[in-house]
């Protein structure tokens, strides 16, 4: 069996609109205490999908390094070395991406000592790579069973308006 099974599909899928959803509660609760204002992100719909990228590798990365069995200091050593540097780049594709397709600027780390251009630093990475880590080995245990319980019609129905809404993005 690999790292992603045949009937893990719509539980990669809940997971995947968990954190979303999650995500666009984050980023709305930093704005609204950071900048006095409601932001939504990209979409219209409540989810800042990159935080459902960003969850879907955390469970790939942990079900990899499941594989081999190691002692847990090393594992949870090696989680968050890998999903550091994963979050890192999903947070520079992401940024890139927004820019080249909607013109726009959500995160900008310039001002920050050890930058790499807008989209990443140093001192944001290692924090993803804490929280990611604290994620897996505290959170994703409860989400799990949530993400198990969820209806394949209510999984499908998220899809859809999922499209629609990115539909209706690009469109706009």
């Amino acid at each position: 069996m690999g790292i992603l099974s045949k009937g893990d599909n719509m539980y990669y899928v809940n997971i995947f609109f968990i954190f979303s959803f999650l995500g666009f509660l984050f980023e709305n609760f930093l704005n609204v205490f950071t900048n006095d204002n409601f932001n939504s992100g990209i979409l219209y719909g409540p989810w800042t999908f990159i935080y459902g990228i960003g969850a879907l590798l955390i469970v790939v990365w942990n079900k990899f390094l499941a594989q081999y069995q190691m002692k847990k200091w090393k594992e949870i050593i090696l989680f968050y070395l890998g999903i550091t540097i994963f979050m890192t780049l999903v947070e520079f594709a992401g940024g890139m991406l927004i820019e080249n397709i909607f013109h726009r600027t959500y995160w900008d780390y310039t001002n920050m000592r050890f930058n790499y251009g807008k989209y990443i630093c140093l001192e944001v990475s290692l924090s993803w790579g804490v929280l990611a880590t604290l994620i897996n080995y505290l959170v994703l245990p409860w989400i799990n069973k949530l993400a198990k319980k969820i209806p394949k019609l209510v999984s499908l129905v998220f899809i859809v308006l999922f499209v629609v809404d990115i539909i209706f993005t690009l469109i706009n």
